[in-house]
C-alpha cells in the first residue's frame, strides 16, 4: 500500500513538473512582413508574457528600418529602432524584462516588406 502511494506520489511530481516546465518555456509567431507592420496583443486577462527576442529574416540582402514599439494604455513606447543595411537577417534582444498584460500590445514596423519576422515570448 505505502509503495503504492510512493508511486502515484512520484506521478504526480513527474507531471506537474511537466506541466511547470511547459508554461514557462517560450513560444514563437511567426508573421509575414508583407503588410509592413505586425502587431501581437495580450487578450488575456490572467496573463503576462515578456518579449525573449524578435528576428527579421529577409528573402534577399536588405535596406530596411526595423522597430518594436509597446502600446500600452492607449501611448505607444519606441522600445527599438534599428537600420538594416545590405542584410539577410536583423535580430532584437531585450535587455530588460518588458511585461504584456492585458490590453498591451507588441508592435513590430519594416520598412523592406520581403521576408518575415519572428517574435519569441515567454509568460511571466
Amino acid at each position: 500500500m505505502k509503495r503504492a502511494m510512493l508511486v502515484a506520489a512520484m506521478a504526480m511530481a513527474a507531471v506537474f513538473g511537466a506541466a511547470v516546465a511547459a508554461l514557462a518555456a517560450p513560444w514563437a509567431s511567426t508573421e509575414s512582413l508583407a503588410g509592413g507592420s505586425v502587431a501581437l496583443t495580450n487578450s488575456q486577462a490572467n496573463s503576462v508574457w515578456a518579449p525573449v527576442a524578435v528576428l527579421w529574416k529577409f528573402s534577399a540582402a536588405t535596406n530596411a528600418t526595423v522597430t518594436v514599439v509597446r502600446v500600452s494604455q492607449g501611448s505607444a513606447f519606441l522600445v527599438s529602432s534599428q537600420n538594416v543595411v545590405n542584410a539577410g537577417t536583423a535580430i532584437w534582444i531585450p535587455e530588460a524584462s518588458y511585461p504584456f498584460a492585458v490590453g498591451d500590445a507588441l508592435r513590430v514596423t519594416c520598412t523592406a516588406t520581403n521576408g518575415v519576422v519572428q517574435i519569441i515570448r515567454k509568460g511571466e
